[in-house]
This record gives structure tokens, C-alpha cells and sequence, in this order.
């Protein structure tokens, strides 16, 4: 449920339960702070509204962080799968660049892995004696030539889609993201689903036609996330 509050005379939001509690944790609002979700008739008090997002001060201490009794599990489940916890705003967001040359790792092993399977279709086919030069000017295009741009496209379109899903849902993040520490979590912390991990995969083709608008989000969005992140509802953090 998305969840409205009211900062500085302002409206603020949408952001979930779990980012209120953050939020209170930081200082940034209180339990006397307004808000407002669908369903409520007036603006109201978190305390009163959602009593569950209120986290006391004196809450007993884990790793120098105070972490509500309903929040102790699932603070304590992300240190042991290492990630950084997110009870309390301790989630260390990774910036716009990080981000980039994570995704430049990750787009040199897609290279790599291009020219190893476009090579050997290649080898394989010039040894049956099937020609795969391109076509000459108004000339019609070869079987074997053809084959070989499908095969292209084909492993351009499916590799990313395969190598974020597999990597993202086993390990929680790709081999470009494990080299700089990063990792990409629900907006809880918790580990993505395999579901997930396919869907943020296909979300992120999306920022190829909004000319990576949706990527260049991440520099100017409070959590550090891009289009993609928006629609998959995750979080790319730091663990170190």
C-alpha cells in the first residue's frame, strides 16, 4: 500500500510502510507526522493511521541500530545473507555511476559471450561449405548469412534477459554488479524472486526506448532508482 505524509507544509510520497518506518528511524518525520492512504477519509497522525510503521526510540539494539521488535527478523535475516539492513534507513544506495561501470562489465561479458557463439556458428557452417559472406549489392541474401543475423539477434535480445534473471535470482546481483559490491534487493531487503528477476530484466529493455531516460533517473531519484527499479518495485544497494 502506498502511503502519503506531510513534510515541511508539503506532500510527500508515495512510499511504503516500510520507508515510513525509515523515515521515522532518520528523524525525517515523527509519530505525530500526517498521512494518508487510499481508504482513509482525512489526513491522521502515523501513530494513529499506521501504528506499525511507528518504531520507538527505544527499541533494543542491533549492530548500533535501534529495530522495532516486528522488524527484528527481517533485519536480522539481511545481515546473514549480507546484505546491508534496511530497518532504521541504513540502506546504502548505489549512485548513477557505480551503476554504469557495473553495467559496462556486464556488457563486456555479453560481448564476449557474443563473439564466442556467433564465432563457432560461423565455424560450423563455413565448414559444411554453407556461404555466409554478406550479400553483394541488389543481390539476395544467402540461407547461411541469414541464419547467422537471426542467431544475432537472438542471443543480443535473449543473453541479458537469461544472465540478469539467473545471476539477479541466485546471487542477487551480476557479475558487474559483485565486482563493485552491489546487490539488488526488494524495497524491503529482501532476496528478488526468480519472477522478479525476469520482469526487472525485461523492464530495464523499456529505458532502450525513452532514449535511457529511464536509467539517467537514477542520478536525480532519492533512492537511486531507474525506470526499471520503479516498475519492479527493487532497490540497488551497496553491501560494502
Amino acid at each position: 500500500m502506498n502511503w502519503y505524509y506531510a513534510h515541511n507544509g508539503s506532500q510527500q510520497g508515495p512510499v511504503s510502510e516500510q520507508e515510513l518506518s525509515r523515515l521515522m528511524m532518520s528523524g525525517t518525520i515523527s509519530a505525530s507526522t500526517l498521512v494518508w492512504s487510499e481508504g482513509l477519509a482525512d489526513w491522521q497522525a502515523l501513530s494513529v493511521a499506521l501504528p506499525s510503521a511507528v518504531v520507538s526510540v527505544d527499541a533494543p539494539q542491533i549492530g548500533g541500530v535501534a529495530v522495532s521488535a516486528a522488524n527484528k527478523d527481517l533485519y536480522v535475516q539481511q545481515m546473514r545473507e549480507g546484505v546491508v539492513p534496511t530497518i532504521g534507513g541504513t540502506m546504502n544506495f548505489a549512485g548513477f555511476w557505480i551503476r554504469v561501470v557495473a553495467k559496462i562489465i556486464d556488457a563486456l561479458v555479453a560481448m564476449v559471450v557474443m563473439i564466442l557463439v556467433i564465432g563457432t556458428a560461423a565455424g560450423i557452417l563455413y565448414a559444411l561449405g554453407v556461404n555466409i559472406t554478406p550479400p553483394e549489392a541488389n543481390a539476395a541474401p544467402e540461407a547461411g548469412f541469414i541464419a547467422l543475423i537471426a542467431l544475432y539477434y537472438l542471443v543480443a535480445l535473449g543473453f541479458p534477459i537469461l544472465y540478469d534473471w539467473y545471476f539477479i535470482s541466485k546471487h542477487g546481483a551480476t557479475w558487474g554488479k559483485m565486482a563493485l559490491g552491489l546487490k539488488v534487493v526488494n524495497e524491503d531487503g529482501s532476496k528478488v524472486s526468480n519472477a522478479k528477476a525476469v520482469g526487472r530484466a525485461f523492464a530495464y529493455m523499456i529505458n532502450g526506448f525513452t532514449c535511457m531516460i529511464g536509467v539517467i533517473m537514477v542520478g536525480f531519484d532519492e533512492q537511486k532508482r531507474g525506470l526499471h527499479d520503479h516498475i519492479c518495485t527493487t532497490r540497488v544497494i551497496k553491501t560494502n
